[in-house]
């Protein structure tokens, strides 16, 4: 997939995971406000990395949860936003989620690898975006909200994450990223997404 299609296709997942947030209490969590992405800004801080960590978690266990579309929101802006964690979303085995948006929860499961790529890097900072293990982080969170989803209704079974979930049984969901990612013509996640 060319870089301006998935830079499209990523502002679409944007616009389309970003409701209008309620301007309520905020969680107990929120230590940090979220920065505007327009805005220039420096590294992100030990508290936005650690929210980020603690976000992500959640919307593995809970991709549907009360607060999930204000933390997607949160998240993607933060990403978008901060210099020190750079995403790359190459080309691999997600990309049928693109091509499928709005349907049984193609767009949260497809930006929840985005999540993951940015936890594993925060875990691992000396990690590259383009890196195996990076993508495979990426994947791997996106199964665990797959489960998360088809637990709490089979309707929302996808046959591709199921083939991917029975690759990770098997141990071999390495082979399968070997042999599906290529980070040659992907970019990161666009300034201007949101």
């Amino acid at each position: 997939m060319n870089r301006s299609l998935r830079a499209i296709l990523l502002a679409a997942l944007a616009v389309a995971l970003a409701p209008p947030l309620a301007r309520g209490a905020p969680q107990a969590d929120d230590e940090e406000t979220p920065v505007p992405p327009s805005e220039r800004r420096g590294p992100s801080t030990p508290a936005e990395r650690k929210k980020a960590l603690t976000v992500t978690r959640r919307l593995e266990k809970d991709p549907l949860g009360k607060g999930a579309p204000a933390d997607r929101r949160w998240l993607f802006e933060w990403i978008v936003a901060i210099p020190d964690v750079n995403v790359k979303s190459c080309s691999g085995p997600l990309d049928f989620l693109v091509e499928q948006q709005g349907t049984r929860h193609a767009r949260e499961l497809y930006v929840q690898s985005v999540f993951g790529m940015a936890a594993y890097i925060i875990e691992h900072p000396k990690k590259q975006a383009e890196d195996l293990e990076v993508q495979r982080a990426g994947v791997e969170s996106t199964l665990r909200a797959y489960r998360s989803l088809v637990e709490r209704d089979s309707a929302n079974r996808w046959p591709e994450l199921d083939e991917l979930l029975a690759a990770q049984k098997a141990g071999k969901l390495g082979e399968v990223m070997k042999q599906a990612v290529d980070c040659s013509g992907g970019g990161g996640v666009p300034e201007d997404a949101i």
